[in-house]
């Protein structure tokens, strides 16, 4: 630092500071001026709008339609990939929601085990339905056994009736068929 350090102190005359400043407006042609203080904390930095562009009116019209037309440019920018982030957006929920690669494995495999105990129903179906001659010789068999059954039981019962008459009651049909008189007979009648 050379010079003198009271140079720049508040105590100096309006003289000295008015050419201070006639100085630095007149070497300056930008609108920003610094006031320098006692220290660097205390410069003070100011505009002067008599030196701005314009006359401190702003831009200048073509700069003004230039920075209109970008912003309107930017803004049609800005919908159209908001647009596109939305449509984006909605078709991947859509693939989120459905099934996932894994999940689908998991399903197929467990419709092809379906499939096959569907598959092995169907061929008992047809092996059921290629014996059906065999069904119907079995019931024929059974419907035939049960007649016979049904003409026994009756000749029974009718036995045993006449010996009911024969004895005068001392053998009785109904005890025969509980199972307490003299002659013992199974029978489905209680």
């Amino acid at each position: 630092f050379t010079g003198n350090p009271f140079d720049d102190s508040d105590d100096e005359d309006e003289k000295s500071s008015k050419k201070k400043a006639a100085n630095k407006e007149g070497s300056d042609e930008y609108a920003l001026r610094l006031k320098e203080g006692r220290n660097l904390n205390n410069n003070l930095y100011y505009v002067d709008h008599t030196k701005l562009a314009n006359n401190g009116d702003g831009l200048l019209p073509d700069a003004r339609n230039d920075l209109l037309s970008d912003m309107q440019g930017s803004k049609a920018e800005f919908d159209q990939l908001s647009l596109t982030l939305k449509k984006i957006s909605s078709e991947a929920s859509q693939l989120e929601s459905q099934p996932k690669n894994e999940e689908l494995l998991l399903e197929v495999i467990d419709l092809e085990k379906r499939m096959g105990d569907i598959n092995d129903s169907l061929e008992e179906a047809r092996v059921h339905a290629s014996n059906e001659k065999r069904v119907k010789q079995v019931k024929k068999g059974i419907e035939n056994m049960t007649s016979y059954w049904r003409k026994r039981k009756r000749q029974c019962i009718e036995f045993i009736s006449m010996m009911e008459e024969a004895t005068e009651g001392t053998i009785s049909l109904k005890k025969c068929l509980k199972g307490d008189g003299p002659i013992d007979i199974d029978s489905d009648e209680a």
